[in-house]
């Protein structure tokens, strides 16, 4: 019996290469004037005069200035949910406090590494955009998903004990845990929800002083202050210290 070859994939045409090759040049210049002047200095005029074309011809491509900030906010979530899904596949499904430490410090080496894309989704928010949640939720939400994954399953396993954090009784999420977790994050417990979000916030706390302040003048060592404060956020989080001890000897 004789069977069809497959069907061959159409290569894009010469436009489309082109079209796409437009874009990316168009994002490379906008992080370049994210990084020389921060979210505000994101300029199409200035990109066009760049590129040797009128600004007009970007609305082609982007709409509006608000249009690219998302474009470039939505790989900035994507980039930061590849490096933590990186470093949690890098520890034994079974290291639960390992798998959470390794999320920790991942969130933090893509923060210094990224310092324009840190300051996109997480510093002082650009003068009147408002990023929209149809088109960042997705990318968005996988920052959360992974975490929360992790420690659900460190919570299923045994290796964390919700009880010993201090998250009230009654607490409820709101509407945009549930925007961004989706389907792909534990959420039938709120307490679950509050414990990672609590987690979560102290250690971007602690980049934004480090990043954004003046942390790096008052301690000599942050990356040893980190790790301390990694151990206190997982103690706070209820992580047993028979596997907290075994997370910071590895």
């Amino acid at each position: 019996m004789q069977t069809s070859p497959p069907a061959r994939t159409a290569a894009p045409t010469r436009r489309a290469r082109q079209r796409a090759a437009a874009i990316e040049e168009i994002k490379a210049l906008a992080r370049r004037q994210l990084a020389d002047q921060g979210p505000g200095g994101i300029s199409l005029r200035a990109i066009a005069r760049e590129m040797g074309t009128a600004s007009s011809a970007l609305y082609r491509y982007f709409p509006s200035q608000g249009d690219l900030v998302t474009a470039l906010v939505i790989e900035a979530y994507d980039s930061l949910a590849a490096a933590l899904t990186a470093a949690r596949d890098a520890q034994s499904p079974g290291d639960h406090a390992g798998r959470w430490a390794a999320l920790c410090h991942a969130y933090r080496r893509w923060s210094l590494e990224h310092p324009s894309d840190f300051a996109l989704i997480f510093g002082t928010p650009l003068p009147g955009y408002q990023a929209p949640p149809q088109a960042t939720a997705a990318a968005a939400g996988r920052t959360l998903a992974v975490p929360a994954h992790v420690y659900a399953a460190a919570v299923q396993a045994g290796a964390a004990d919700p009880g010993r954090a201090r998250i009230p009784a009654g607490l409820q999420t709101g509407p945009l845990w549930s925007a961004l977790a989706g389907d792909s994050a534990p959420t039938g417990d709120p307490a679950l929800a509050g414990i990672v979000l609590t987690a979560w916030a102290s250690l971007l706390g602690y980049l934004v002083a480090e990043i954004f302040g003046s942390l790096t003048e008052l301690i000599a060592s942050t990356d040893l202050l980190y790790r301390a404060h990694v151990r206190t956020v997982m103690a706070g989080m209820g992580f047993e210290p028979a596997f907290l001890a075994s997370a910071e000897a590895r």
